[in-house]
């Protein structure tokens, strides 16, 4: 998590390989560890030029998935790490094909 906080360490954690693993975190980790995969992914997101990565890695219909059922911090990392994948406009369509909206409108009740 922190290291992908820092704006000059994020491009290259994707590169170092770690978005599938964190991927496959979200698929099959604890639910901790999907909280935790939520949130670093989610800071990856905060750089542009991760945005397709992210979505071509497949964790989008993840990051839903924990909104859906995830923990408190679970629902909570996937919320934010799906608001910063709405920065690409191509991630948007997918977000709303995906049932994130009604998710995160619930979050907020």
């Amino acid at each position: 998590g922190m290291l992908a906080d820092d704006e000059s360490t994020r491009a290259l954690i994707v590169e170092a390989g770690a978005l599938p693993l964190l991927v496959a975190l979200l698929r099959a980790g604890t639910e901790e560890g999907k909280a935790s995969a939520a949130d670093a992914i989610g800071m990856l997101a905060n750089d542009p030029s991760t945005l397709t990565l992210i979505v071509e890695a497949g964790a989008l219909p993840l990051l839903v998935a924990l909104l859906r059922i995830g923990t408190g911090d679970g629902k909570t990392n996937a919320a934010d790490a799906i608001s910063w994948l709405a920065n690409d406009e191509s991630a948007c369509a997918l977000i709303v094909e995906a049932g994130a909206l009604s998710l995160l409108v619930a979050l907020l009740r």
